[in-house]
């Protein structure tokens, strides 16, 4: 990853971070991972190839989790949709296009928060309780928006940077080291290639059980 690219995610992780301190809750749905536990989530997918091998691991350790979906990726594997909602994992939205809601006009901005919702109702017959902006990026008018679609507005939580595919070791690492109680990781399952962050999800829940946490789920409407 570039020196620029992960200082620019580095700083949305601890805005990001902020936001969760002074607004945990909203409308009774919890944004930050229990005491004494983390939270894992998953944006971009769901895909074939590597939702189903998380879903995997995460039945194997007998872990429920939080998956934010974008819209046409849901619709394009209902399948898939099914599969995570059948082992107990929290689905929300994470737009339909994965565009920087801020720079959308209100129409274009309506169908990104709106649509998926309804792709993931009728292939579920559940609201999504949250909608998790695509970089981290939304302002009042975006958050105001979300709102008024029924949904609470979730900033990423913790960035693994699984998406610049650093290699298994350096996301091990780098997420080990930043655990504590109530945090939210943000790793991802879809759009590209995530081979890494699969082989580092069994080491990286590994090393947080060795930390004495459990896991919790986030957005559970």
């Amino acid at each position: 990853m570039t020196l620029k690219k992960w200082i620019f995610g580095l700083t949305l992780s601890f805005i990001s971070l902020s936001a969760f301190a002074t607004d945990n809750v909203e409308n009774g749905i919890h944004k930050i991972a229990e005491k004494g536990t983390v939270a894992l989530t998953f944006d971009d997918g769901p895909t074939k190839e590597f939702t189903p091998q998380i879903l995997a691991i995460l039945k194997k350790y007998n872990i429920k989790a939080t998956f934010f979906m974008v819209g046409m990726n849901a619709k394009a594997h209902p399948e898939i949709v099914e599969m995570v909602l059948a082992d107990g994992h929290a689905i929300n939205n994470h737009s339909q296009t994965h565009p920087m809601l801020t720079k959308l006009n209100d129409k274009q901005l309506q169908i990104e928060v709106a649509e998926p919702k309804e792709i993931i109702h009728k292939i579920i017959g559940k609201n999504t309780a949250c909608l998790r902006y695509p970089f981290g990026a939304s302002n009042q008018h975006v958050r105001d928006v979300i709102r008024q679609n029924g949904m609470v507005p979730v900033p990423m939580g913790f960035n693994s940077f699984d998406y610049d595919r650093p290699g298994t070791d350096k996301i091990v690492d780098w997420v080990l080291k930043n655990v504590h109680s109530g945090q939210v990781f943000l790793f991802h399952d879809g759009f590209a290639k995530r081979e890494q962050t699969v082989a580092a999800l069994p080491r990286i829940i590994e090393g947080i059980k060795k930390k004495g946490l459990g896991f919790s789920q986030i957005c559970v409407g």
